[in-house]
């Protein structure tokens, strides 16, 4: 048992709105800030040490310090797996490179004078146990080591650089590409229990990037899952395989297949996507094959993998091409990360006009163009939760405005970070004129602020309450709920707003400056609690809030490692 864990400080003492109990787990001294990692579910800490006298680095897991000193801990770890109960890093100490694993020390590589011998450290999970991988050079060769087992033998490629790619979880399955020789290998590995099994192509001139992808269903002889490969057979010979068996997804051989492009449809098992071409690029979806273009963008699919779409070039021309039907002509197209952004069968973009200078940008929903206006910023689309609102930014070439099912909305100097509230049409986003902010809820203007905060509006679980943050005229930064300010102000506000159950008001960090000195404190039901110099949140700044409303947090306090429950009165 940790020593701190029966010591409790401000056990429920009173912030007004809610009570906060500081529990001390244990000390954590010299941190590294950029290493310190909470874990997804926000129930674990990890942080990088610095021993003032010997420079020694260690890892330090919910205020206690892991077993190990090493010189140098690798950038970008210790992190902790998705489920948030296991932990890795890399480290080194002397001549020698390890991942420690849950703070067990694994086999430790010679380092080499260019490099490190690690690399390419990830967890896996299969839904019941947590998978380890890492690569690993020792002696010339490269490995592939999957929960502890040492898998390959590969060569190098230019500088000694390990001649492993791609390597991926799917769940019980792994995959990657590798070098043998002068040519290269698909494998598929699989974890059952305690044993790896692995599966590697004969070599090919070359494995596509992008692949190994799995597909789904099992091989004849029940072998296990189905991955799909690029094989390059030879100059102007390239098929798509099965792994294991590799099996010819169509009899065509395709003198280019684009990389990074390979995929499974949704909508059918084992049904592989892919672009390749002769002289002309072609779309290939199962046995289907588009009509021939000279290029083609990213190709995407609907949900239910009834619809891709892409954007190509056709006879010089640009166009959307839908289910292998292209478009009118546009000069220029543009679109969110997805062409589907209502989560159904849509196919959305903004379009550029050729040949017409004084309205040549369109808003498309399904090959139907909306009204004509100067630009339509073609990423800034969104889609009520019903998929029957539609909102995007325009312009009329000098302001900025959004376009609500058809209507325009008032004109600004920028307008961003559009949402709709949760099972609602509500729209809320944030607007400047000039060098004043302002906030709009279903077409009410709020404000003007100083700044609002970008991507801090938030809607209640309910969404009859908005939230959001900007710089009020006191020169302090407060929240606001529904236009009016639930605070006295803070100098900045560092977390999400975050909404608990049953709590009207959101829950965040706020920074203070008192004296010169810097210390945080959690605002919940519109007050602040006890101030810290640190609190350690997740990724982004993310609250984690418990089913029952409380939210958890890491605090520190000179040596002291806090765990705080705030709880809503």
């Amino acid at each position: 048992m940790n020593r701190y864990s029966s010591i409790w400080l401000a056990v429920a003492a009173l912030c007004g709105a809610f009570s906060a109990e500081a529990r001390v787990i244990g000390q954590v001294k010299n941190v590294v800030p950029s290493t310190i990692r909470v874990s997804p579910g926000g129930e674990h800490v990890l942080a990088v040490t610095v021993d003032a006298r010997t420079q020694k680095r260690r890892v330090n897991l919910d205020g206690t310090l892991l077993a190990g000193s090493y010189d140098y801990i690798a950038k970008g770890t210790p992190f902790f797996s998705e489920d948030g109960q296991r932990h890795a890093f890399v480290g080194t100490r002397g001549t020698n490179c390890m991942v420690v694993v849950d703070g067990v020390e694994q086999p430790s590589y010679a380092m080499t004078t260019s490099r490190w011998p690690i690399t390419g450290l990830v967890f896996g999970s299969d839904g019941s146990k947590t998978h380890v991988a890492y690569q690993t050079t020792e002696k010339g060769k490269h490995y592939v080591v999957v929960n502890g087992k040492k898998l390959g033998g590969y060569e190098s490629i230019k500088d000694g650089l390990p001649g492993i790619w791609d390597f991926y979880f799917e769940g019980s399955y792994f995959a990657y590409r590798a070098k043998v020789g002068d040519k290269m290998v698909a494998c598929r590995g699989h974890v059952d229990g305690d044993k790896v099994h692995l599966v590697q192509s004969k070599p090919y001139l070359s494995i596509g990037s992008g692949s190994p992808v799995w597909m789904g269903g099992t091989s004849e002889g029940d072998s296990g899952d189905l991955f799909a490969f690029i094989a390059k057979d030879g100059p102007g010979k390239e098929r798509v395989l099965t792994l294991p068996g590799e099996q010819p997804i169509t009899k065509k051989t395709w003198k280019f297949i684009a990389r990074n492009m390979l995929q499974v449809s949704p909508g059918t098992s084992k049904e592989m996507v892919y672009v390749a071409g002769d002289t002309k690029w072609q779309v290939v979806i199962g046995e289907k094959v588009w009509p021939p273009c000279e290029t083609m963008g990213r190709l995407m699919s609907s949900p239910s993998g009834q619809t891709w779409a892409s954007t190509a070039k056709r006879d010089g021309k640009l166009v959307m091409m839908v289910n292998g039907v292209p478009s009118k002509a546009y000069a220029e197209i543009q679109h969110a990360d997805s062409l589907f952004p209502a989560g159904d069968e849509r196919v959305v973009f903004a379009a550029a006009q050729l040949g017409d200078s004084s309205t040549p940008a369109h808003m498309v929903v399904d090959g139907k163009e909306g009204k004509a206006y100067a630009q339509v910023t073609g990423d800034s689309v969104v889609f009520s939760s019903d998929k029957k609102s539609m909102a995007y930014v325009a312009g009329d070439g000098n302001k900025n405005f959004v376009v609500l099912d058809g209507v325009e909305g008032p004109a600004f100097d920028q307008v961003a970070d559009l949402r709709f509230s949760p099972g609602g049409s509500v729209l809320a986003y944030r607007a400047r004129r000039g060098l004043e902010h302002f906030v709009l809820v279903d077409g009410k203007s709020m404000g003007p602020y100083g700044e609002v905060e970008a991507r801090s509006l938030v809607f209640s679980p309910d969404g009859k309450s908005v939230a959001w943050a900007a710089f009020g005229e006191n020169g302090q930064w407060h929240v606001y709920l529904n236009g009016k300010p639930i605070d006295d102000g803070c100098d900045r506000i560092i977390s999400q707003l975050t909404f608990s159950p049953g709590v009207k008001e959101p829950a965040y960090v706020g920074r203070f400056l008192p004296e010169g000195r810097q210390v945080f404190a959690l605002s919940m039901g519109g007050k602040f609690g006890r101030q810290f110099p640190s609190i350690w949140m997740g990724d982004d700044g993310k609250l984690f809030v418990q089913e029952d409303g409380r939210i958890e947090y890491f605090a520190k306090s000179g040596s002291l490692l806090y765990r705080v429950v705030a709880k809503h009165e």
